[in-house]
């Protein structure tokens, strides 16, 4: 039986809010018939039976959903306002640069082939055994997504993290699964681990030296027609949600 293998990711992480105490209170069964409670003045027994108490549970219920839904939204608009300013203040002039690589064919290939045209860019080992082909599938859909809805073309790229093994010949059996029109990057190690570097890609080998995988990060790279990075997206966003990002970014240029 195959060993069960995952590709570890140094990606970002979304921060999940603590509902508040009201919240989780709201979750907990209520009795039906709550036992009696002495009046505060004429100390008369106040009982719940029936009909009230159906109507505070659905209140109570109520009030605890609502209350979550809110305090959700709130965190999702607190993330995006933190990527967005990440990418604004951080961005441009802390990720990205200068590569000299091997693409698919064996030709040289920089960072200068990219320029004219928007690219996303991602860094990972063709011999990864699932988180690679789900996050390059996952690009390509929404890729195909944000070209149909804005008319303008995106070019995917593949860069290796693990020269040793990936091959020319290797990068182009393993990117035309994908896409054809993907470019598939990889070059010497000295090469790779400097492009890897302008992007700030983590990758370090675990396991058996002959039979190792690559734990490296799993991010995406969306540079523009200048060759610029605008933005990034992480494992954590679906394909739709990459391809709405992209259709803003491709419109508002």
């Amino acid at each position: 039986m195959r060993r069960a293998r995952s590709c570890l990711g140094r990606g970002l992480r979304q921060m999940m809010a603590t509902p508040p105490l009201g919240v989780a209170q709201a979750t907990e069964p209520l009795a039906l018939s709550r036992p009696a409670v002495r009046g505060l003045a004429s100390g008369t027994p106040i009982t719940s039976r029936g009909p009230v108490s159906y109507a505070s549970l659905a209140l109570t219920l109520g009030t605890g959903a609502g209350l979550m839904w809110y305090f959700g939204q709130q965190q999702e608009k607190k993330v995006a306002s933190q990527t967005t300013v990440g990418s604004k203040v951080a961005g441009a002039a802390a990720i990205g640069g200068p590569f000299q690589l091997m693409d698919q064919h064996g030709k040289p290939f920089s960072d200068k082939n990219l320029l004219g045209q928007w690219s996303l860019l991602y860094f990972g080992f063709t011999q990864c055994p699932d988180i690679c082909p789900e996050e390059l599938e996952k690009i390509v859909e929404a890729k195909n997504l944000a070209e149909k809805a804005t008319g303008k073309s995106i070019t995917t790229v593949f860069i290796s993290v693990d020269p040793e093994r990936d091959s020319v010949a290797q990068v182009a059996e393993y990117v035309k699964e994908f896409d054809p029109k993907m470019i598939g990057l990889t070059g010497t190690l000295d090469q790779t681990n400097a492009a890897a570097r302008a992007y700030r890609v983590y990758h370090s080998k675990t396991g058996d030296e002959k039979d190792y995988l690559v734990d490296h990060s799993i991010i995406t790279y969306l540079l523009n027609p200048q060759g610029e990075f605008v933005t990034f997206f992480g494992k954590n966003m679906m394909a739709a949600e990459v391809a709405e990002s992209l259709e803003k970014h491709l419109r508002a240029r």
